[in-house]
């Protein structure tokens, strides 16, 4: 009878190695294409209290509307406005709790128009009041028993929002991961309130890894997935397996799905909102390009400087602003012009950036600013850390958005074949495409400029601008002066 049991066991323990070694052949990258190998705490915690992660959240405003009456009297009435969503608890720190969720679940516009609809709400109206509340479902209306949020921060871009609570509640138990790490075919879980009906778990695959969102004014980088999800999971966790670890990881943000297709929704890469979580506030961003050149070569930097030394026109429209790049030796100065340019020829900063060598990499000195006494210069050591990131990230994109701009205007002197006007199309649509962040960089640093400008000047003016390079003649297409162009009659 023992040995009976001895071999039992021994079968027992080898089928379970043997599916083992099976599942973790289905690990081909970072995350797994099943949940089947997820451990046993993670099954354990999504069961109980812990799983309790993902909250019901329920937006509402109301708005004062104009209308005239019978009598011909400008009236005045009220409309309310309601929204449920979902949002995960992340973080609890001192007593309180904070959630992420989409910005369209937690903000209300402040007046309506066509741009800026309300669903139930005329265009027109002005918001008077707004709620945030963890509901229990969509029918509590019972306020002391709900939970009072407050929103900390917001993203438009990454249609993300940070919200607060004064309680202690379950925060996810779980790992931040690595949204670029993703493949076609992985597995994932998302935990929200469908409808804003009752909490569901809703799983699917991974379809496509990259989606550039830029419907609504969003700007961000998307995965697609086929769970089937709706309207209240607005806001949800999406996790993933890991493979090494054998836990759920956080990859993303589901914030939308595709008009009448309902097993194709888009969540934001977890990546993009690492640092929005951790400092509870915009961040800037800065422009990127998988094929651009290593910014920190030596050599692509001396390229950069030639090229923008030989350029005619070293003018580009930066987010709504004109900015005119110089090179001289081994230093390069960013001229920030104001809105009226060229209308006013006036300069509102200038940036400039040193290379000690050729070998060397330029790095940001001095920052000119003009105010209401002058001009006065700002060494960027004098700046907080988060200034300093936000210039090194604005030049970092100009450089690259003066690299793509030079690019395309070389391309589009006499592009002839199909490829070449395949590449002027490409171009001009990656320069069109980077407009909102660049945009949202400039609103930044203009905030930046308005904080720095009322110091007392300092005695030193912005270097004086080089003259413009010289124009030659037009290029000629190599035509004898007594023939004819092709196609072209005497």
């Amino acid at each position: 009878m023992l040995g009976v049991v001895l071999v039992g066991l021994a079968v027992d323990v080898l089928w379970r190695s043997r599916l083992s070694a099976t599942t973790t052949l289905k690990c081909d990258s970072e995350y797994s294409d099943t949940f089947e190998g997820e451990s046993g705490r993670d099954r354990e915690i999504e069961k109980g209290l812990r799983g309790q992660y993902s909250y019901m959240v329920r937006s509402s405003a109301r708005y004062e509307c104009p209308f005239f009456g019978p009598d011909g009297k400008l009236k005045r009435r009220v409309v309310r406005a309601t929204e449920l969503g979902t949002a995960f608890a992340y973080e609890q720190s001192g007593g309180e709790t904070f959630f992420l969720t989409n910005e369209h679940v937690a903000s209300w516009p402040e007046v309506t128009d066509a741009r800026t609809k309300v669903d139930g709400v005329p265009e027109g109206c002005r918001r008077m009041e707004e709620k945030l509340r963890v509901v229990h479902d969509e029918h509590d209306d019972y306020e002391p028993g709900q939970i009072a949020l407050s929103r900390v921060a917001v993203d438009p871009l990454l249609d993300a929002a940070i919200l607060k609570s004064n309680q202690s509640l379950t925060v996810l138990p779980y790992r931040i991961g690595k949204s670029a790490r993703l493949r076609q075919g992985n597995v994932v879980r998302v935990r929200g309130f469908p409808l804003g009906l009752m909490q569901a778990v809703n799983e699917g695959k991974i379809v496509n890894t990259y989606d550039r969102d830029q419907e609504q004014g969003w700007d961000h980088v998307d995965f697609v997935i086929d769970a089937l999800l709706s309207e209240g999971n607005s806001g949800s966790p999406v996790l993933a397996l890991s493979c090494a670890s054998r836990e759920l990881e956080l990859v993303g943000l589901y914030h939308a799905g595709y008009r009448g297709h309902s097993a194709l929704n888009v969540v934001v890469g977890i990546d993009q909102l690492t640092d929005f979580m951790k400092r509870k506030k915009r961040v800037p961003r800065a422009i990127a390009s998988a094929d651009t050149p290593n910014e920190d070569d030596p050599k692509v930097r001396a390229q950069f400087r030639e090229d923008l030394g030989s350029s005619t026109l070293p003018f580009v429209d930066f987010g709504g602003n004109v900015v005119r790049g110089e090179a001289r030796d081994l230093d390069v100065l960013y001229h920030f012009y104001g809105k009226p340019f060229p209308l006013e020829d006036k300069r509102i900063a200038v940036l400039e950036e040193h290379a000690s060598s050729p070998a060397t990499v330029g790095k940001l000195e001095k920052l000119w600013v003009s105010g209401p006494l002058g001009w006065h210069v700002v060494p960027l050591a004098a700046l907080g850390p988060d200034d300093q990131e936000l210039l090194s990230k604005l030049t970092d994109s100009l450089r690259l958005q003066w690299t793509q701009t030079l690019a395309y205007r070389k391309a589009a002197v006499a592009p002839v074949t199909a490829e070449e006007r395949r590449r002027v199309h490409d171009l001009s649509r990656v320069l069109t495409r980077e407009s909102a962040l660049a945009r949202d960089l400039m609103s930044n640093f203009g905030d930046l400029l308005d904080r720095l400008a009322p110091g007392a000047p300092e005695g030193s003016p912005p270097p004086v601008l080089s003259p413009l390079p010289t124009i030659g003649p037009p290029a000629t297409l190599g035509l004898s002066p007594n023939k004819p162009e092709p196609g072209t009659s005497r």
